[in-house]
């Protein structure tokens, strides 16, 4: 039986898994996070009550569409990457389906459905059935953010009440809040996320319609308390600082993916949420590793993070 220290060790001392991850996918997500926080920072900034920029009324949608099609790219690059037939199939599934229903508003009512239920299928074969309470909290987390996507998308595409646009939100940013145990010892990281979650909260006091329009176009948070978001602040950027000061590049691109998608209310934001997810819910060695005792003289793939 071994344990979770020794699976680091594991882990660590192979480098083609985290070359893998670490190398080429997390450049992908990289990039990706680079395109989501450009699109939501030109939307912001379009849709301020003020002018700090001159900004082309063609650019918000250019933009937006650029990154929603990147998201949609790099999950099924990344589904590619892995021998994992069922991993590679529900993200496949989410990946292509968030570039149609980007490119046509037909394909948005099967996007809601596929999205979500092949990130579901691709997180639950990745992570398998939890031995440990470490398995069974990224497990948590990670199916949190597909049950987000799929209650935000169906509303978005009408097929429910406006009622689970909220709940798609609320799991969204809870599933964000919840990064903060990523970094449950670092006190750094931790104070980071306090300092985040300090200015949501003053930003919300003191310019309440601006905060409140900037959440809205650029986070697509509707009816959410701004408490709530202060929270998720506080988690996604916890997560973040832990993930860049312990050297771990899929924590802290993941954090800062999900942090800039916002609520996955949009084809588009959901496959850049369930990237996210990926990176900072799975090992290594999950999505990409051999199936599971196909590798000579291999351990478990399923090997149990450190946090």
């Amino acid at each position: 039986m071994s344990s979770p220290t020794g699976s680091v060790s594991a882990r660590a001392a192979s480098p083609g898994a985290l070359g893998r991850f670490g190398g080429r996918v997390g450049a992908i997500g990289l990039l990706v996070a680079v395109a989501t926080g450009v699109a939501t920072a030109v939307r912001v900034l379009y849709n301020a009550p003020f002018e700090p920029a001159a900004l082309p009324p063609r650019l918000v949608p250019v933009v937006g569409t650029v990154a929603a099609l990147a998201a949609g790219v790099a999950l099924a690059a990344v589904a590619l990457s892995t021998r994992r037939s069922a991993v590679r199939v529900g993200l496949l599934f989410a990946g292509v389906f968030g570039v149609l229903a980007t490119i046509s508003g037909s394909a948005t009512v099967a996007a809601a459905v596929a999205i979500p239920g092949g990130a579901a299928l691709a997180f639950a074969r990745a992570l398998g059935v939890p031995a440990t309470y470490f398995e069974l909290r990224r497990g948590a987390l990670a199916l949190a953010f597909a049950l987000a996507v799929g209650l935000s998308l169906v509303a978005t595409a009408g097929i429910v009440g406006s009622a689970y646009r909220v709940a798609g939100s609320v799991a969204f940013l809870a599933g964000v809040t919840l990064l903060a145990v990523r970094a449950e010892r670092d006190r750094v990281a931790l104070g980071a996320g306090a300092f985040a979650f300090a200015g949501v909260v003053a930003a919300s006091a003191a310019a309440p319609f601006v905060t409140g329009s900037a959440l809205l176009v650029g986070f697509a948070v509707v009816g959410i308390p701004s408490l709530l978001v202060a929270t998720a602040a506080f988690g996604g950027v916890a997560a973040a600082v832990a993930g860049l000061r312990d050297g771990d590049a899929r924590l802290a691109i993941g954090a800062v993916l999900l942090l800039a998608a916002g609520v996955p209310a949009t084809p588009g934001a959901a496959t850049a949420v369930c990237l996210g997810a990926a990176l900072v819910a799975l090992d290594a060695d999950e999505p990409f590793g051999a199936q599971a005792g196909n590798a000579p003289g291999s351990t478990d793939s399923r090997e149990v993070s450190a946090r």
